[in-house]
């Protein structure tokens, strides 16, 4: 039975944001899952509310999984004290503040407060991201065991570590990490870790994202004092459950 189940929440965990959603076939042939067990699995997520199914046969995902993400996204991260926390920021900072959590071997990226400028960062709300790129990323990954970073190195394909983790002791020793132009071209990004309510573990970033002529040189050490701050409001809610 757990067997079965676990098979059903890998064909869901298909789902995501780059293939939002699959055909019976297309997914059978995909997984290499019998077509015939896809469509059972599929057709009983859709009758409990889970998916849902259009008049061409495919399906996407259902209600009830967002419902069952509104609650999720209150535990990790409560709305009344955390986007209040970075709208503030951002209207600070003139640029977009983004709050990621660790999950697994990559961040997920739950709660945003964007700029105003026309010119700005761009991320959406759900979207994961690998660990390697990114201010974001990297607040997270330096403070991670070694063996995690070492999956993560691997399923990224980085052969030069020497590098990455020399790079890794100065976050770790700086308390914040900003890069230019990594996770996007003309982007420059700061950010600060969240820690576990034990402070035992990072478990996720705050971080500020815009134009590289916008976030650097005498802006950095502002932007990381206003990171910091917020950080005190939000960091006590969102590590509370991790």
């Amino acid at each position: 039975m757990l067997k079965s189940l676990d098979s059903a929440l890998t064909l869901l965990m298909r789902f995501t944001a780059q293939q939002p959603s699959w055909g019976v076939r297309e997914l059978a042939k995909e997984t290499g899952v019998h077509h015939a067990v896809v469509h059972r699995v599929l057709a009983t997520f859709a009758a409990n509310g889970f998916l849902m199914q259009d008049s061409a046969g495919r399906y996407s995902l259902g209600l009830r999984l967002f419902e069952l993400g509104q609650v999720a996204h209150h535990t990790f991260s409560p709305a009344e004290v955390v986007q209040p926390a970075l709208d503030q920021l951002a209207q600070a900072s003139g640029e977009t503040v983004f709050l990621s959590l660790l999950d697994g071997d990559e961040g997920i990226c739950t709660d945003i407060a964007q700029s105003q400028h026309q010119l700005r960062f761009s991320i959406e709300l759900g979207q994961r991201f690998a660990l390697v790129a990114g201010a974001h990323a990297k607040a997270i990954l330096a403070f991670q065991p070694d063996d995690l970073r070492s999956t993560v190195y691997r399923k990224n394909k980085l052969a030069d570590t020497a590098a990455i983790e020399a790079r890794f002791e100065q976050i770790r020793t700086d308390g914040w990490s900003h890069t230019r132009e990594e996770a996007a071209a003309t982007v420059a990004g700061l950010a600060v870790p969240l820690w576990s309510r034990d402070r035992r573990r990072v478990v996720g970033s705050l971080a500020i994202a815009g134009p590289v002529q916008r976030i650097d040189g005498e802006a950095v050490p502002r932007l990381i004092e206003a990171l910091k701050k917020t950080r005190e409001a939000v960091e006590p809610v969102v590590g509370m459950t991790r």
